[in-house]
């Protein structure tokens, strides 16, 4: 009997797996994607000296960060598009 071969094998963990595999293997085993924008934390409005008029010709529906109709991918909360900040970077070209 001591020949016999084994005809089970141990189970694998989830954990052995993710071990092995790290994030991007468990990811891609999951059949999910990073968006590491998603995970990032946004900019407060005072930090960013927010306002909600426009400083000269920085307006918010003028930079690339802007997306309407009132949202910002760097600074959390609602944000006008005649708004202006510090970290404007021009973009978009609306009158």
């Amino acid at each position: 009997m001591a020949d016999k071969p084994r005809s089970w094998s141990a189970p694998l963990s989830r954990r052995a797996m993710l071990g092995t595999a790290g994030a991007a293997g468990a990811a891609m085993i999951l059949g999910t994607k990073p968006n590491p924008a998603a995970s990032a934390p946004k900019i407060s409005q005072q930090a960013v000296a927010y306002q909600g008029h426009p400083d000269g010709d920085k307006r918010c529906d003028r930079c690339v960060q802007f997306q309407p109709p009132d949202a910002c991918k760097v600074v959390d909360g609602s944000i006008s598009p005649q708004g202006s900040c510090r970290i404007f970077v021009p973009g978009h070209s609306r009158s």
